[in-house]
């Protein structure tokens, strides 16, 4: 009788400390969630954190930006909400291509992106041209005339010891219908004109061919 009685007491103590042992694991793992809570929730904190303070410092670089270039230009220039409203650019990056701008730049950025590093390096020139009497077979010719006038530009203003920077966009409307015209339209934005490259590299490319 009594060591039937031990036998119970000892099942019931045995399935306690079992029940003990499951509480304690319970709670060391409600502990280690919210342990792993805290560190996120700390760690989104630091992110919103650095967040704030790099937007903060990107608009301090605009103010800062603005308020340069209206000190050091009397009259003024285009403000920058201005100027992104009154460039226009295609969405499409096909017709895109950069003047000492890397093209992986333009094909990964925004335009509004592309915009703003137009305006900080002073694109205010806004240029169409008429690449008139070229020969253009078809049309994946047109990509390999605007880069060799690319290239013709940044050599010509290398030589006369000056940066050019800009961005060519080829007239999409041309782009489209080339078996209809050898005359392909451009439009540059950039921060020094390139009337006379242009004109120049259209007399060279017409005697070559």
């Amino acid at each position: 009788m009594k060591k039937t009685k031990l036998n119970t007491l000892k099942i019931k103590s045995d399935e306690q400390k079992a029940y003990i042992q499951e509480l304690e694991s319970r709670l060391n793992l409600k502990t280690a969630e919210i342990i792993d809570s805290k560190n996120i929730l700390a760690k989104t904190h630091k992110q919103i954190a650095k967040l704030n303070q790099e937007l903060d410092d990107v608009l301090n670089f605009i103010l800062m930006l603005e308020k340069e270039k209206l000190d050091s230009k009397a009259g003024g220039v285009l403000g920058l909400q201005k100027y992104m409203q009154t460039i226009i650019i295609t969405e499409d990056k096909q017709l895109l291509f950069g003047l000492n701008i890397d093209k992986k730049f333009i094909q990964n950025r925004s335009i509004p992106t592309i915009k703003y590093y137009l305006y900080t390096f002073d694109c205010f020139t806004r240029e169409e041209h008429q690449l008139n009497h070229l020969k253009i077979a078809q049309k994946k010719d047109f990509a390999l005339i605007v880069e060799t006038l690319i290239d013709y530009i940044a050599l010509s203003f290398k030589n006369k010891n000056l940066l050019i920077k800009g961005i060519i966009e080829i007239a999409p409307n041309e782009s489209l219908f080339l078996n209809k015209s050898q005359n392909l339209a451009i439009k540059f934005y950039g921060n020094h004109s390139i009337d006379e490259e242009v004109q120049n590299f259209i007399a060279l490319y017409s005697q070559k061919n």
